[in-house]
């Protein structure tokens, strides 16, 4: 039978079963599928206003995000006002040419973005995008 060794010194075994194997592989396979629809993905709630053009472009540039109840987003991160002044101050030495792309709920009061857009500006980065969708 597969698998058996007789009693004689030096034999090699001629196969092995992976049946079992194959079995534990299956289940752990089934265990995270079902377990992977239950991971919870972080992301900004962030109601987008329409446009009908929108920039191709934006792969390359840095995300700050502005939520509903006024919070600040930088690449995802929660922070605040100054640090995102702090932090954009150091990039801009190190790409001068660096692009921002903003993003604001669209139920957010005007004055909020622009003081959002003036602080980006004073950092050192003049080329802010406004982020919409389609």
């Amino acid at each position: 039978m597969a698998g058996q060794s007789s009693s004689g010194d030096g034999e090699e075994i001629g196969s092995i079963n992976i049946t079992p194997m194959v079995d534990v592989i299956l289940v752990l396979l089934v265990i995270f599928m079902v377990t992977a629809n239950f991971l919870k993905k972080e992301s900004i709630n962030i109601n987008l206003p329409k446009a009908d053009a929108v920039d191709s472009n934006l792969a390359k540039t840095v995300q700050v995000a502005l939520s509903k109840d006024g919070k600040v987003f930088l690449e995802g991160t929660e922070t605040d006002i100054p640090r995102l002044e702090a932090h954009l101050q150091k990039e801009a030495k190190i790409r001068p040419n660096m692009r921002i792309t903003l993003s604001a709920d669209s139920s957010l009061p005007y004055g909020k973005i622009a003081e959002t857009m003036g602080k980006i500006k004073k950092a050192g980065v003049h080329q802010i995008a406004l982020s919409v969708k389609r």
